[in-house]
């Protein structure tokens, strides 16, 4: 999914908007202000003539409805936390471009609360319980990659950082000087990918990351659980005097309990790491090029199918 003009206005100028408001769309059925709070927070203001439904979405981002001194209603929507800056901003390209094509303010209006509702949902912490084997084989290989990987060229803090997928993201990882990547972790014996969504696959700046991660138990050489990775990130964030309070909330919103015995058990040893370049021949199903109307796509992808886009493979000592 390439960045929209509203993603790529804030990413370029949001800096220089400073503290204000600045309308970005004067085409949309509602009035769309961008700008920053003067503690230098991402805002966004939706104006309308029309009462709007009060709305409420998390305590991470602020949703404020007020009258202005010109008689317009305001939707206000501020986020707390600079750590979900790149979520916030995603939200806000959703509802924006869903009431874009609405053909009056009412209908609009709605479909701003329709899509704030989607969001309140999609951000509420799922129960703590246990994962099924091929959710925790998913959060093993992301945890292993940072770790790993991640961890070799930034910070354990601005490893965590990166990590969006808990969040609600299409793509696992975002850092700035890097782009996208999205992780598969699949058996040994598998010979295909699940992509969960059309926009999983539809970045710019897109790697694809592929970890062979097989069953194992813990007498074998290389081999790793959910607890020891954990406890690896939290030591490295400790090295660094980090707060692992942006690893916890993450555990959080993925449903973790490490009191499970489940987790502790279950043993995976990574025997391959493959890299794939996500290009526009790369096949995939893509958001931005799917007739309007559908959605909510799955598909699989055979790995003989993208071996020409494969830049790296390597075994796992």
């Amino acid at each position: 999914m390439n960045d929209s003009a509203l993603i790529s206005l804030w990413r370029k100028h949001g800096v220089s908007l400073g503290a204000g408001l600045s309308l970005v769309d004067s085409g949309h059925p509602l009035e769309f202000y961008l700008g920053r709070t003067e503690e230098g927070r991402p805002r966004v203001v939706i104006r309308t003539k029309e009462k709007p439904a009060a709305l409420s979405l998390s305590n991470v981002v602020r949703a404020e409805r007020y009258v202005d001194e010109s008689g317009k209603w305001n939707i206000d929507l501020t986020v707390q936390d600079k750590k979900f800056d790149e979520v916030f901003l995603r939200l806000v390209d959703d509802v924006h471009t869903r009431s874009a094509t609405a053909p009056n303010e009412r209908v609009a209006i709605d479909r701003v609360g329709v899509v704030i509702d989607e969001w309140r949902r999609l951000l509420k912490p799922r129960a703590s319980g246990v994962l099924s084997m091929e959710e925790l084989r998913g959060l093993v290989g992301e945890l292993w990659l940072i770790n790993q990987e991640f961890n070799k060229t930034r910070t354990a803090f601005a490893s965590i950082e990166g990590w969006l997928g808990p969040l609600g993201l299409p793509q696992d990882f975002w850092y700035l000087e890097e782009g996208y990547y999205e992780v598969k972790s699949i058996g040994p014996a598998i010979d295909h990918l699940k992509i969960s969504s059309e926009f999983q696959l539809d970045a710019s700046d897109l790697k694809l990351l592929v970890l062979l991660l097989g069953s194992t138990d813990d007498q074998s050489q290389g081999a790793i659980n959910l607890p020891i990775l954990v406890d690896r990130v939290l030591a490295s964030l400790s090295e660094e005097g980090a707060s692992p309070d942006n690893f916890n909330e993450r555990l959080a919103w993925l449903g973790v309990n490490l009191v499970e015995h489940f987790y502790h058990e279950t043993w995976f040893v990574v025997s391959r790491f493959m890299t794939y370049q996500v290009t526009d021949g790369f096949p995939a199903i893509r958001a931005s090029s799917l007739e309007s109307g559908i959605d909510r796509v799955r598909y699989r992808i055979d790995l003989a199918a993208i071996e020409d886009f494969k830049s790296s493979s390597s075994e796992v000592a």
